[in-house]
C-alpha cells in the first residue's frame, strides 16, 4: 500500500455502524473499504479502539459475541485491515484542546474531547475528508476538509 495516498479520516461512529450492520450505511462503508489502499487510505486515531469496544447488542445488555469480537478486532489488525491507525500524541492533544476552546469561544458548546481528538488527528495528518455521522462540521467551519457521512460514488447494493 503506497504511503502517498490521500488520507480519508473515519470517526469511530462509522466503525460502529459497520459493526452494527446498519443496512443504509453498510453499502457505502463496504464500498469505501474496498477502495482503501488503492484510491485513498482510510485512517483513524488509536482512540477508536477504545470507542469501538462493542456493538449495539452489547450496549443493550447482551454479552459480547465471539463473532462481534472477531469483527471488531479485525478492524485494527495491520495485515488484515483497510484501516491505518494514527497514534495519539501531545501535538494532537493540544490541537484538540484548542478546537474545544475555539468552539466554546464561538458560542458552540458540546464538542466532546474524543470528537475533538478525532478532528485534530485528521487536521494534523492532512486528511482530505472526515467521515462521521455526528454532525461535527458545525464546530469547525474553517477546518480545511469536508466533514460528513461516508458516501461512496458507487455504493455496494445490499443483497435482498
Amino acid at each position: 500500500m503506497p504511503d502517498d495516498l490521500p488520507l480519508l479520516y473515519w470517526d469511530a461512529c462509522v466503525f460502529l455502524s459497520y459493526i452494527n450492520g446498519s443496512p443504509e450505511r453498510l453499502q457505502h462503508i463496504d464500498a469505501l473499504f474496498e477502495k482503501s489502499g488503492k484510491d485513498f487510505q482510510i485512517v483513524t486515531s488509536t482512540i477508536s479502539i477504545v470507542e469501538v469496544a462493542w456493538g449495539k447488542s452489547e450496549q443493550d445488555g447482551r454479552p459480547l459475541g465471539v463473532d462481534a469480537e472477531v469483527k471488531i478486532d479485525r478492524l485494527w489488525m495491520a495485515s488484515d485491515s483497510p484501516i491505518k491507525l494514527i497514534e495519539f500524541h501531545r501535538m494532537i492533544a493540544e490541537r484538540a484542546r484548542d478546537l474545544m476552546r475555539s468552539a466554546k469561544d464561538n458560542g458552540l458548546t458540546g464538542l466532546k474531547p474524543m470528537d475533538a481528538i478525532h478532528l485534530a488527528t485528521a487536521k494534523v495528518h492532512g486528511a482530505f475528508e472526515f467521515h462521521t455521522y455526528d454532525g461535527l462540521d458545525r464546530y469547525v467551519p474553517d477546518i480545511g476538509f469536508k466533514i460528513g457521512p461516508p458516501i461512496a460514488n458507487a455504493p455496494k447494493l445490499p443483497l435482498s
